[in-house]
């Protein structure tokens, strides 16, 4: 029986970070179904992307960007929820018509980028994240508030940067990572610590670069 009980204790983080695995696999596969999805409308619609609530204003979940991707998703009810996610969460995101994922405003909605020939460097321009579970999710809660990003507890407010980790939080929410979908189309697993980093350097993450390194 002691025996057993040991075997049972190195197994279960095992079968945590295989689990976790899983979902992160998952929910980049969402990722990337996105991606194509806005090179697609923008491909139909002059090159310029879907907005966000922001811009439009709009409660209607037809007006909402996920939905007006809908037609270029195989299925969007799924692809819109992250499987990471809680389960009362994944329900709740059903059935408010919300997203688990968030688009850049600082793309979406400025005049400057919101167009896919307007993004000076598209592999290094980051289009879409996980929302923070600090938020509830909503019709209107579909978008970050980049500009705002100073410092690394503004970034939390909005994103969920360890999305992706077997257990609990930690408290500094550095243990665990996030995807994150690219303008290019590539979807990068960038783990909370590095994304932490990179405002410790005073880099906002959400900022479009417009120069070489």
């Amino acid at each position: 029986m002691a025996i057993l009980s040991a075997l049972i204790a190195l197994l279960l983080p095992a079968i945590g970070v295989a689990r976790a695995a899983g979902l992160q696999a998952a929910c980049a596969s969402n990722q990337r179904q996105i991606g194509t999805a806005l090179h697609l409308y923008a491909n139909d619609h002059d090159g310029e992307f879907p907005p966000t609530t922001h811009t439009t204003g709009s409660f209607r979940k037809d007006r909402s960007w996920i939905y007006e991707l809908a037609p270029y998703l195989d299925d969007v009810d799924k692809v819109r929820v992250c499987p990471a996610d809680p389960p009362r969460r994944q329900a709740t995101i059903t059935q408010m018509s919300a997203t688990s994922y968030v688009l850049n405003d600082l793309v979406f909605d400025t005049y400057e980028f919101n167009r896919l020939l307007k993004i000076p460097f598209p592999s290094r321009t980051c289009l879409l994240f996980v929302l923070s579970e600090s938020r509830a999710p909503s019709t209107t809660r579909d978008h970050i508030h980049g500009g705002e990003w100073t410092t690394w507890t503004a970034a939390l407010n909005d994103i969920e940067p360890d999305r992706h980790r077997p257990g609990a939080r930690s408290s500094n929410r550095q243990r665990g990572s996030a995807n994150y979908l690219f303008a290019d189309g590539h979807v990068e697993t960038i783990s909370a610590k590095d994304l932490k980093a990179r405002f410790d350097r005073n880099e906002n993450p959400a900022a479009v670069p417009t120069r070489n390194f």
